[in-house]
């Protein structure tokens, strides 16, 4: 025990198979190499949020069981972004004390860690979209949510939306990856409750759904383009859409009316669509936006921007506009005077 390492070691050691998923943004799967590679700080973590690295990890051992368990780890990065080793060595050493190379053996454990600074709890929405995510990825069944939820959802009219659960619409979420599942929600996205079309929107956001998908909830969204929450649950499911052209010209639709000073789909836009501020001409007209709604929120944003290896040295450029607005220029002294909380 003593020569291993990390955690993707301690893993192979304790004999068990595992699956990372990068949970910083959204969730999305990571392969292996490249979890070992972020948390040796080899490369830089690719979705941090609040100065950490997001992962769920499941693992089980087929020699052993079919158990699964999950463990939710957050790592601290440093400000070029690789993970601080030493507090990963520190996570490693909980690991080994708490449950030795015997992980699933030990039957009182049962792969549970003691309280640390490294684990953090997903919100109900996050457990049931990693459940849905994480079971769709292992080839195991959907829960047994999936069969009611599905029933709601091909006849509304004949269920009531209160007892459809959580888990459930996200399975359904989780179906948009087949064609049966896509055509169910394109067929029946406008005739479920408002609450279930919120859950379900945020549910799709992990999921890296096709243009069909993506122009059905544009033109949902598009029905009622002054309600702000209709179009801040669409952008949220347009958070990993492959329609790469369709989004940013939805994004752009969004910035030219009059949601583009709304903070809400603003802070929505740098969390899930970061990715199409590399355009310049869109990064100037979102930044010089957003410094003219809120200064201290701006440079919150600008702070969290910046660390994303995507857009960093996009970020950066910012600073040294000749011709920054006198909006931008008070963020910009905002974030060298360390006011920003």
């Amino acid at each position: 025990m003593n020569q291993i390492s990390s955690i993707s070691e301690f893993l192979l050691h304790a004999q068990t198979e595992y699956s990372v998923f990068d949970m910083g943004r959204t969730i999305r799967a990571t392969d292996t190499q490249t979890f070992l590679d972020i948390e040796n700080a080899s490369i830089v973590a690719p979705y941090p949020r609040q100065q950490h690295a997001w992962f769920g990890i499941v693992f089980y051992s087929r020699q052993l069981s079919r158990e699964q368990y999950i463990w939710f780890v957050k790592l601290p990065i440093d400000e070029q972004g690789l993970v601080i080793t030493a507090t990963r060595n520190h996570f490693l050493q909980i690991i080994t004390d708490a449950l030795g190379a015997q992980l699933e053996r030990n039957k009182e454990a049962k792969g549970r860690l003691p309280e640390n600074p490294y684990t953090f709890v997903p919100n109900q929405q996050q457990l049931a979209d990693f459940n849905s995510i994480s079971r769709t990825a292992l080839n195991f069944p959907p829960s047994e949510y999936y069969a009611a939820a599905l029933r709601y959802f091909t006849q509304p009219n004949m269920y009531n939306w209160q007892e459809v659960a959580l888990q459930g619409i996200a399975d359904v979420a989780a179906s948009v990856r087949r064609k049966d599942g896509a055509q169910l929600i394109i067929n029946h996205m406008q005739t479920v409750a408002p609450q279930v079309q919120q859950a379900l929107t945020s549910s799709l956001e992990n999921q890296a759904i096709d243009k069909h998908v993506s122009q059905h909830l544009i033109d949902w969204a598009e029905q009622q383009f002054d309600d702000p929450l209709k179009v801040q649950w669409m952008l949220r499911a347009l958070s990993q859409s492959v329609a790469k052209t369709l989004v940013q010209r939805t994004i752009q639709r969004v910035l030219d009316s009059e949601h583009g000073t709304n903070a809400d789909i603003m802070l929505l836009i740098a969390a899930r669509h970061w990715q199409f501020l590399t355009d310049e001409t869109l990064l100037r007209q979102y930044i010089n936006q957003l410094a003219a709604i809120d200064t201290a929120l701006c440079a919150n944003l600008y702070s969290d921007l910046v660390q994303l290896p995507d857009i960093r040295q996009h970020m950066l450029a910012v600073i040294r506009w000749p011709d920054k607005s006198p909006a931008l220029t008070q963020v910009i002294g905002h974030l060298f005077s360390g006011q920003q909380q």
